[in-house]
């Protein structure tokens, strides 16, 4: 870790040398509204303060770097004092974010992420493990989960918090014989995001096998950062396109009209892209501007085609005990054609949202790093 070796006031707020020679700043009314001092902040966590308590250009009267280089700032307005370990100002150090670590694949991926269930139940370290690559890849499997109905649920709550959706807090992928939803037919489906008519689209999806008797079924895999990254590279106009310009998308049934406009591809003020929603099945067109229709519908077509490139389609077969967990606006899934006159497919799945498998690998890492420096 990095020391402070030099902080002092500049103009409009504070500026620090570390020990590897770079530098840092940060504004004064940043600074100032992290101050975490007993006066500022509840022993929550959560501040005392409104925004509106602060003064608008609050100004810094001097600065002390300690020993283990936390940094304390004696504010001019009524002397109050605030501190700042130089591990909270190394990880904010207002700098453009580094794009997550990730790791782009295609058919080609030599290894699928998984683990065993009972291993990862039991064992901390080995979940934190999974949860890791599943972030790295955008989908991960878990092998020998008990092949009983509810088990995705179990799972689901785990690692987040199940959402209950108008199919359900779990709903069955089965095929049926007046379905309200392709996918619980025996048809092959493309690769797809689930639910873009939702809002907002749920983050991870999971499916567990029960049974895997049909000829046919197999998943298929699509790394949907990896092809729009291939658009921006082959075509930016068509990129341009398709993140600027939303798509509707819409469900229908008797019980639900679920309705949501968003692009295809979106992306942050850096220009990372974040998510992929694609449908075939529930895209419901767009809405102009007209002159913008024909060239859309050109970017479509191209990015669809790049989806179905066999190099980009990872295929593999799910057996009884196999769930698989999938970044909905990442991994895109679909699946090949079974017969169900020759044998049952049931699959079970659920919808988690993302922030809580994002909750659930922050409070791994903490509690293991709290028991390692227990341990030393």
């Amino acid at each position: 870790m990095r020391r402070i070796v030099l902080a002092e006031p500049e103009k409009g707020g504070l500026a620090a040398t570390w020990s590897d020679g770079t530098t840092s700043f940060w504004p004064a009314i940043w600074l100032r509204d992290q101050c975490a001092c007993p006066q500022c902040r509840h022993p929550n966590g959560q501040r005392l303060f409104e925004i509106g308590d602060l003064p608008e250009h609050p100004e810094i009267d001097r600065v002390t770097t300690q020993a283990d280089s936390t940094v304390r700032v004696v504010w001019k307005e009524e002397g109050h004092v605030s501190t700042y370990s130089a591990l909270f100002l190394y990880e904010n150090n207002l700098k453009p974010r580094r794009p997550a670590s990730i790791k782009l694949w295609g058919a080609d991926l030599a290894e699928l992420p998984e683990a065993d269930w009972l291993w990862v139940a039991r064992n901390p370290a080995a979940e934190l493990a999974w949860l890791e690559a599943y972030h790295l890849h955008g989908f991960a499997l878990l092998r020998n989960v008990p092949v009983r109905p509810g088990m995705v649920a179990e799972v689901g709550d785990r690692i987040g918090f199940v959402r209950t959706t108008n199919y359900g807090r779990l709903f069955d992928v089965i095929s049926e014989p007046d379905p309200n939803n392709l996918a619980y037919t025996a048809l092959g489906l493309g690769v797809h995001s689930d639910n873009p008519y939702r809002d907002p689209t749920p983050g991870v999806q999971l499916l567990h096998c029960l049974v895997c008797e049909a000829p046919g079924g197999d998943s298929i895999l699509v790394d949907g950062l990896a092809a729009a990254e291939q658009l921006r590279a082959e075509a930016p106009e068509q990129f341009e396109l398709l993140a600027r310009v939303p798509a509707s998308f819409r469900f229908a049934d008797k019980n639900a009209d679920l309705q949501a406009r968003r692009p295809l591809i979106s992306i942050d003020i850096e220009g990372e892209i974040t998510a992929i929603h694609f449908n075939n099945r529930s895209f419901a067109g767009i809405d102009g501007p007209v002159e913008l229709v024909e060239p859309w519908y050109a970017a479509y077509r191209t990015f669809a085609r790049m989806l179905k490139e066999p190099a980009r389609q990872l295929v593999f077969r799910l057996a009884p005990g196999d769930l698989l967990v999938m970044q909905n606006e990442r991994a895109l899934h679909g699946r090949t054609a079974f017969d169900a006159n020759l044998g049952r497919r049931h699959l079970q799945g659920c919808y988690v949202d993302k922030d809580g498998l994002e909750s659930r690998l922050r409070i791994l890492r903490r509690q293991i790093a709290e028991s390692q420096q227990a341990a030393e």
